[in-house]
């Protein structure tokens, strides 16, 4: 039953690793295309990724921590699923 659950799985996973890499090649050269446009936006990504939540949002340290790891979950899962869904752009009716 676990080789035919993963038999069924696996060519899903692998056009969806397949689509969320060549995203994510399509947006490094976007983002190379136009240095001088795409800098504010990696910084304003990098200062999101890396700001300490203050104090009225998190009294402590785990809280703070916790807070942090949620800002990054969400960033990456937002950046993912840019990358997959100009990966499947690309690979759409071919």
């Amino acid at each position: 039953m676990a080789n035919e659950f993963d038999a069924k799985m696996l060519p899903g996973i692998l056009q969806t690793t397949f689509e969320i890499s060549l995203g994510a090649a399509v947006k490094s050269l976007e983002l190379m295309r136009k240095p001088e446009e795409s800098l504010g936006k990696v910084i304003s990504t990098v200062r999101d990724l890396i700001t300490i939540p203050g104090d009225e949002s998190a009294p402590g340290l785990q809280d703070k921590a916790q807070a942090m790891a949620g800002v990054w979950m969400e960033k990456g899962a937002t950046i993912i699923g840019e990358c997959k869904s100009a990966g499947e752009k690309l690979t759409e009716g071919k």
